[in-house]
């Protein structure tokens, strides 16, 4: 019995998951003397209009148990376990605004410790922005500037 449980142990142990993603904002190509003109956009910042988006989880140590995060933004950049909760709560905040952007975001983050459970309620908040345009500026190669 001992052996069965050592072996059973032992396969939770090893066994394990990965998810990948991979994001990237650059082409692959090999170019180490290219100089990249960068795309600039005009943003419309609403400051009449407020957004908001708040989530909530629980985890046992590092695995999730319960959470209403269930639909996730795009180029959050936040590493770790608030990663996904911050990705969650701008999604919140932005869906059904008409907005593109949340222009100067807070987050607020309330986590309570247990002996093996943490909840995390993520929070944020920002003002409603839209693309107007978006440009490159005329390069100058022999100057090497922008106008």
């Amino acid at each position: 019995m001992k052996k069965l449980l050592l072996i059973l142990f032992a396969g939770v142990v090893f066994m394990s998951c990965k998810s990948t993603y991979n994001r990237t904002l650059s082409s692959s190509m090999y170019a180490p003397k290219a100089e990249i003109n960068p795309i600039r956009a005009d943003v419309d910042v609403d400051m009449n209009k407020k957004l908001s988006g708040e989530v909530q989880a629980t985890y046992f140590t590092i695995f999730k148990i319960s959470g209403n995060e269930n639909k996730f933004t795009n180029g959050v950049h936040f590493f770790g376990l608030h990663k996904k909760l911050v990705s969650a709560a701008t999604y919140k905040a932005l869906e059904g605004s008409g907005a593109d952007i949340i222009v100067h975001p807070n987050y607020v983050l309330e986590k309570h410790d247990y002996i093996f459970f943490s909840t995390y309620k993520l929070k944020v908040t920002g003002y409603a922005g839209t693309f107007k345009k978006f440009y490159q500026e005329p390069y100058d190669k022999d100057n090497k500037t922008h106008h």
